[in-house]
């Protein structure tokens, strides 16, 4: 005789969804992101694992620099493990940490290597001992572990995540790819356990001024970011001298970047349309016709492009070239802008 269970007695045997329900959004996980306490603002929140993502010469250093020594002042232990700074930089680091109140740590002057490093985090790991007022920074990450190795990793973060359950702030600075995505956002290096084993994940992105200075700003909203705690962007400056100042106003330096990118490429059509405009505003038929009567070679859809990119009327420009205005009849007319105009956009942008 067969017996037929009913739906009910099955999932009392076998849960169909016991897996996916360990993922449930609960009071308790919502109250953690509303509850969570900052060791610096609100980008590092404590008793965490945090991955700090930028290119080479992004800023990961000087600005973690600067915020472990807040940090001390917020009442943090801080320790800072520099492993990618060489003999030359490291007195100047050595100086800032001690004017900080923060400890440097380097394997290489001192006779260890990444493994005695690793050896004490272990050591820690394993003590009776509460870290909720302790921080250490990691520079950088790939020293540590190999980031392409999912085993080495998961090992090295499975330590780490040890370390949060005491309490203690872990921050991993670690590099980009080498290459950019279609946005020109870059995209952290490392398998998927990079992003899946930390509680927050955000990049750096830095974009460098005429007048020498590079003006940085978190991107924490990206879709390759994480956070299990509700984060806020944030912009500052790096002067020449590699000081650090926090701005006001988030500045969305992708678009930035994506800005003097293009105008690099657009440089040689930019100047003619200025030329063009100087005393008179043009539409793109009026434009392309002088070109294509002089044998200059810019196309109509490639004049279309540029006009848009740099007028007024585009939000995204930062710096606008010329103004766009409605013509009498139909179309736009393209216009000389006028320069305190062009600077208050400039000037709202915090650039």
């Amino acid at each position: 005789m067969s017996i037929v269970l009913s739906n009910a007695q099955k999932t009392e045997s076998l849960n169909p969804f016991e897996g996916i329900l360990e993922m449930e959004v609960t009071d308790e996980i919502v109250s953690k992101i509303a509850d969570a306490k900052f060791a610096w603002k609100e980008l590092f929140p404590q008793g965490h694992l945090i991955i700090l993502v930028a290119k080479a010469n992004g800023g990961k250093t000087t600005f973690m620099t600067h915020v472990a020594g807040e940090m001390v002042t917020n009442g943090y232990k801080v320790l800072y493990v520099n492993a990618d700074a060489g003999a030359s930089q490291i007195k100047e680091y050595y100086q800032h940490a001690k004017d900080n109140g923060y400890k440097l740590i380097n394997f290489d002057l001192t006779n260890g290597s990444s493994e005695t490093v690793i050896n004490q985090l272990e050591n820690m790991a394993i003590a009776d001992y509460d870290f909720s007022d302790t921080v250490i920074i990691l520079d950088t990450l790939k020293k540590f572990c190999d980031l392409m190795q999912k085993t080495s990793s998961k090992v090295f973060y499975t330590l780490l995540r040890t370390l949060t359950a005491k309490g203690m702030t872990v921050i991993c600075l670690a590099h980009a790819n080498k290459y950019d995505d279609k946005e020109g956002m870059p995209i952290y290096e490392g398998t998927g356990d990079t992003r899946n084993d930390s509680d927050e994940l955000f990049y750096l992105i830095p974009v460098r001024n005429p007048d020498g200075t590079m003006t940085v700003s978190t991107n924490t909203t990206h879709t390759t970011a994480k956070s299990r705690a509700k984060l806020k962007d944030i912009s500052f400056t790096i002067t020449a001298d590699r000081k650090v100042e926090i701005l006001n106003k988030h500045i969305d330096t992708l678009v930035l970047s994506q800005y003097q990118r293009d105008l690099e490429n657009d440089s040689e059509i930019v100047n003619f349309i200025l030329d063009r405009i100087e005393f008179k505003s043009l539409s793109v038929t009026e434009l392309h016709d002088f070109s294509k009567n002089n044998q200059l070679g810019y196309s109509r859809k490639d004049l279309e492009t540029v006009l848009k990119r740099y007028s007024d009327m585009n939000s995204s420009c930062p710096e606008p070239k010329w103004l766009a205005m409605k013509a009498v009849k139909y179309g736009t007319l393209y216009g000389k802008i006028a320069p305190y105009y062009a600077k208050e956009i400039k000037n709202n942008w915090g650039v």
